[in-house]
């Protein structure tokens, strides 16, 4: 047997000393760890008493907000979402008082949240509906006001405003939900609040509403949503996807036209359905609805194409075309220097063309707009067409070089009404402008318009684009956010 030596035993002995030591001291550690944490978690954790406690809490916090959101300036515009933030309050009560403590917190905190963001001012912010464009005469009355100012762009309305246009006046609104009321000129409607249709097939569909006084207004509604339009003779229920016309005269008769879609226009004793180029009439203080009557078809604009430029030194004749529309007797051409149509920016109405063409000669600069209707039996109208644009401008301004500068491009800050944003700027004359794009409408004078629809929630970047003739471009971008109720 081989005998160590003092130096190797001495090691061995100190390695295997210190080892046991420690072990001895981690064992402890361990042991004195794990029973802190038993104790710990005994005492603190979520036990009944402690999820009771919190939902009683949670409760209190969310009725307190509730409180406050109901006694804002505003609240009778904002009825919807106190309804719905009272709602999960009285369910996170009701499930505190049956002893389900975790429902009651989840209701409370969903009260609580949308609560704060009444008390923020979001719902403010979005309004029943908001300005897109307006021109000529064209007011505002707010709720429970004897004076009118005027209508502006972005401007929002909510439930009780009133919205008129004068001889010469046009508006386009678009409602909460998304429906569009393009608003002619002499006409007067009340804004009311936008629902959510809670029984039947169109069940979870937003729908806005007006009540229409006088004059003319057509409306298209989207995918998600629907109108009701009331008058003092009839109400008119209108179908998700569906583009119709209602006119209101003197008398209080209310004709409704469907030219996509579906409608139905109702009284207290009579009731009709209306398909895609159908019209009824309501009689004012009758009750009664005529029989249907089948409008023309709508034409579609065939030349020039749109947005194209014309010289205004050569003064050249300008072809315009469009197909022929099934039942259509004559055609109504309309050209005008505002796109809503104003009666005083209309420079061509011709309302006997019997041949689906036309030959105009525009002596002066500007962008100018055009649209054709067909004519039927009785003077029956289809829908106006798509509007195209044209532009007249000199080359006087143009230089013998070739251009290599970019063209100014100037963008406001963009106005955001849920998912729609309305993006306005200026560029020079003869440019093109496309907002993430699309096509925007531009003028003569370089001014530009665009309405897009922006579907994902929270920041997005808007990219403005101008290219002039020779092809150069500058291109500005704008961050909006994007809140969806």
């Amino acid at each position: 047997m081989t005998k160590k030596t003092g130096r190797r035993y001495e090691v061995e002995l100190d390695w295997y000393y210190i080892s046991k030591d420690s072990l001895r001291r981690w064992i402890l550690y361990i042991l004195l760890a794990l029973a802190v944490a038993g104790a710990g978690y005994f005492i603190l954790r979520p036990g009944p008493d402690n999820v009771a406690a919190r939902a009683t809490r949670e409760v209190a916090a969310a009725g307190e907000m509730v409180d406050k959101a109901q006694a804002l300036p505003e609240a009778s515009r904002i009825r919807e979402e106190l309804d719905a933030a009272s709602a999960k309050l009285e369910q996170a009560r009701g499930a505190l008082k049956a002893g389900k403590s975790q429902e009651a917190v989840v209701s409370a905190v969903e009260a609580q949240s949308i609560a704060k963001r009444l008390l923020g001012g979001l719902a403010t912010f979005r309004g029943d509906a908001t300005i897109l464009d307006t021109g000529g005469r064209a007011e505002v009355q707010r709720a429970a006001r004897s004076t009118w100012e005027a209508a502006r762009v972005g401007m929002r309305l909510y439930e009780g405003d009133f919205i008129k246009t004068g001889a010469n006046g046009g508006a386009h609104v678009m409602a909460s939900d998304g429906t569009m009321y393009r608003i002619s000129a002499e006409t007067l409607f009340e804004v009311h609040r936008s629902t959510v249709v809670s029984v039947g097939p169109e069940a979870d569909k937003r729908r806005s509403e007006i009540k229409f006084i006088v004059g003319t207004v057509d409306v298209n509604t989207g995918e998600g949503s629907r109108s009701i339009v009331r008058t003092d003779a009839a109400t008119a229920n209108i179908a998700s996807r569906s583009s119709v016309g209602l006119d209101v005269d003197k008398s209080k008769s209310t004709g409704l036209s469907t030219y996509r879609g579906e409608a139905t226009l109702s009284t207290q004793g009579a009731s009709v359905t209306l398909r895609e180029r159908e019209r009824a009439v309501a009689s004012g203080g009758t009750g009664l609805i005529s029989e249907k009557v089948h409008l023309p078809e709508t034409p579609r604009l065939l030349r020039p194409e749109d947005n194209v430029t014309f010289d205004a030194r050569k003064k050249e004749p300008i072809h315009i075309g469009w197909s022929a529309a099934k039942e259509a007797t004559r055609y109504r051409l309309q050209i005008a220097q505002s796109r809503l149509f104003i009666p005083d920016t209309i420079i061509v109405d011709l309302a006997d063309r019997t041949r689906t063409e036309a030959t105009v000669t525009v002596n002066e600069e500007g962008a100018f707009f055009w649209r054709v209707a067909a004519l039927g039996k009785g003077n029956l109208s289809s829908e106006w067409s798509a509007a195209r644009k044209f532009k007249v401008l000199s080359d006087a301004s143009r230089t013998t070089g070739p251009d290599t500068v970019p063209p100014d491009l100037v963008v406001q800050r963009p106005q955001v009404n849920g998912t729609l944003v309305i993006v306005t700027g200026r560029t020079e004359p003869g440019a093109t402008v496309t907002v993430n794009g699309e096509p925007a409408d531009t003028d003569a004078a370089g001014s530009f318009k665009k309405i897009i629809s922006v579907a994902r929630e929270g920041l997005n970047t808007i990219e403005v684009r101008a290219v002039d003739g020779a092809g150069n471009q500058t291109v500005r971008r704008e961050n909006v956010v994007i809140q969806i109720f």
